[in-house]
């Protein structure tokens, strides 16, 4: 039962984050970790920006521009045989110089001999399905955009809650009797260009923006030189985005790359562009494999806490597979899949953690009962040993190869007849003491004490190679200490203490045993028995220790045994060689 509360837990930390995914909660942490893995990627050669800079503003003059200048910038491209050209500066009213100066750019785009896009931009945008709606549409004046080498593309960005551009439309919709579509800025402009556009099936959700590298990394050419200088060589078979760069224009936004750094509009479509001809996609990674993952980094950690039984070993293995789970995510996120950073770590941490709680919370409750249990029946150094690893015991019971012992106090009718109630208790009290310290002081579980009889074992419930020499040790111990204690009777003129011993080593069922309500930490069988049938054969022998032959064999120390012959043991079929020691 309790391994599969593991999985329980496990499962549970799974819910409550694949639930959290679901819903789209912490999508801005997400985003903001998710901006931490972009690298630099190469700008593909032929994109190149026509930057209206702020040198170009001081060199020609104050913004806006007369269309006369737009005019012969137009002509001097076309010297130079550019692919396309994305003129990114919205034309939506009369110049301020006439009419006159509208016509003179009329009739520089007309004679052109490359296509042209221009920008509308939807005020506002509504993300309605299938494609978003606008209302209300910003575009060029109507002279700029008569010819049919002439193009449109809407610039709107999707700006998410922090303010950063991280995604756009691949194509919006006007509203009214007659709608419209339009497709991206970049897209159309690569489109004119006839470049090709790999992936281009990947681009049918809302796209992610494969920003290549930060701002100012786009080749840019002052327009001023393309009015001072001969640049054909510059612009020739390129696709020119034409558009703002000066700060002052304050056409930029916030992107992946510098959080406090923006980039010009201008060159974030170039980045579009870029990402479109060179390949460069992020989509998402799949719902179904999303939630699998999530389930999965939740799960995980209750396999390895059921397979490892230490308690930092589980922690050290589930901190390598968050490891490996963000590796992952990295060569994912570099390969152009998005998987969710967040919730794929939250699960596993969260699993981790609410297993170690409860293994930590369920191994001190452990711990507690288990030295409740033993804390009066063993040493304090078995005790540690059985509190390193609790899972070492089987309170359920088990059976194992065990030195168990048997004490009797001889002629302790006598003792009772000579003493008062109250002085037989001191002397009783005083005798126990004296003799469960050594059965402690040498490993040995306490098990009762019946009547004047001291029952305890050595081999459990940890694993004792030396429970025969030690269970030894400690008769011998409390047969010198009987001695220093029939001296303190004698000198109190009390009766002394003669005990008798009983030592055998074979196999007993050790464990819980008892009723709902009460039991004790315990041993059963017939190794029991034998111990208590030698104890009782010291008076007839007239000895104070007796042991069985098993016990003897296990012995590794050096001891002066004597054999005593065989004897009958009610019970069993052959008789047992016994053995006493010289003291």
């Amino acid at each position: 039962m309790g391994k599969f509360i593991y999985f329980l837990v496990s499962i549970g930390a799974g819910v409550i984050m694949a639930a959290s995914f679901s819903l789209g909660l912490f999508s801005g942490w997400e985003n903001f970790f998710e901006d931490l893995l972009f690298s630099p990627k190469p700008v593909d050669p032929e994109i190149v920006i026509l930057a209206i800079d702020s040198d170009s503003i001081n060199r020609l003059g104050q913004w806006p521009w007369p269309r006369e200048i737009f005019a012969q910038g137009f002509s001097k491209l076309d010297e130079a045989r550019p692919k396309a050209v994305g003129f990114d500066v919205m034309l939506s009213e009369t110049s301020r110089l006439g009419e006159k100066d509208d016509l003179a750019l009329k009739a520089a785009i007309e004679g052109v001999s490359y296509p042209v896009v221009f920008p509308v931009e939807a005020t506002p945008l509504f993300l309605t399905q299938p494609l978003p709606q606008a209302p209300n549409l910003l575009k060029p004046l109507s002279i700029f955009t008569a010819n049919q080498n002439i193009h449109l593309g809407h610039v709107n960005l999707i700006l998410d809650k922090d303010g950063v551009a991280r995604r756009f439309h691949l194509r919006i919709e006007t509203q009214g009797e007659v709608s419209q579509e339009f497709r991206a800025f970049s897209y159309e402009v690569i489109k004119q260009s006839r470049r090709d556009i790999p992936a281009e099936a990947d681009l049918e959700t809302v796209p992610r923006i494969v920003f290549a590298s930060p701002a100012d990394s786009i080749k840019r050419i002052p327009f001023w030189r393309l009015m001072e200088e001969d640049l054909r060589g510059q612009f020739k078979d390129k696709i020119v985005f034409v558009g703002a760069t000066a700060p002052d224009l304050h056409d930029e936004q916030l992107t992946p790359f510098e959080k406090g750094t923006a980039m010009p509009g201008v060159e974030i479509q170039a980045n579009i562009a870029n990402m479109l001809v060179s390949g460069y996609r992020l989509v998402p990674l799949s719902r179904f494999l999303s939630l699998f993952w999530i389930f999965l980094a939740a799960i995980l950690p209750a396999l390895v806490f059921v397979i490892f039984s230490r308690s930092l070993k589980p922690i050290f293995i589930n901190l390598v597979l968050g490891v490996i789970y963000l590796i992952l995510i990295i060569v994912l996120f570099e390969k152009g899949i998005a998987a969710n950073i967040l919730h794929v770590n939250f699960s596993w941490f969260l699993g981790t953690g609410s297993l170690f709680g409860y293994r930590y919370f369920a191994g001190e409750k452990e711990r507690r009962e288990m030295k409740n249990l033993f804390s009066k029946y063993v040493s304090k150094d078995v005790l540690e040993e059985i509190l390193k690893d609790p899972s070492r015991v089987a309170l359920g019971g088990e059976e194992k190869e065990i030195t168990v012992f048997f004490s009797d106090i001889r002629g302790f009718t006598t003792l009772s007849e000579k003493t008062t109630p109250q002085e037989l208790v001191r002397i009783l009290n005083r005798y126990f003491t004296l003799m469960s310290e050594e059965i402690l002081k040498n490993g040995g579980v306490l098990d009762k004490y019946i009547g004047d009889a001291i029952m305890a074992f050595w081999g459990a419930p940890i694993e004792d190679i030396n429970q025969a020499d030690n269970a030894l040790k400690a008769s011998l111990g409390m047969i010198k200490k009987l001695e220093q204690f029939n001296e303190e009777l004698r000198e109190s003129h009390e009766p002394e203490i003669n005990i008798g011993i009983g030592i055998y080593t074979g196999p007993a069922v050790v464990g819980n045993i008892g009723s709902e309500q009460r039991f004790d930490y315990t041993i059963i069988g017939d190794t029991v028995n034998v111990a208590s049938r030698l104890e009782g054969l010291n008076k007839q022998y007239g000895t104070n220790i007796i042991i069985g032959e098993s016990t003897k064999n296990q012995c590794r120390g050096d001891y002066r045994f004597q054999a005593l012959g065989s004897v009958e043991v009610k019970g069993r079929k052959e008789p047992l060689i016994i053995y006493t020691l010289n003291i």
